[in-house]
């Protein structure tokens, strides 16, 4: 693996576990009505939607940085 590719994983799997945890303290907080998921709101959609596409987004980018990884471990021999 090249170094270039290394820090791309690395970057990918943090911002992606980082986008995640924080968008699952906010989740927990709206639903325990500590902070109000209106504030959130964008469009139709509603607050709890927007929170959760966050927490998808960077499980999203979390597995494209493992799939990098192993995309560069295993390349075929030919």
């Amino acid at each position: 693996m090249t170094p270039l590719s290394r820090l791309t994983q690395k970057t990918l799997i943090t911002l992606g576990f980082f986008i995640s945890c924080i968008s699952l303290i906010l989740i927990i907080l709206g639903l325990w009505s500590w902070i109000s998921l209106d504030q959130f709101a964008y469009g139709l959609s509603s607050g709890i939607r927007v929170l959760v596409s966050g927490a998808i987004i960077g499980c999203l980018l979390s597995a494209i940085g493992y799939g990098i990884g192993d995309y560069f471990n295993n390349e075929s021999k030919e």
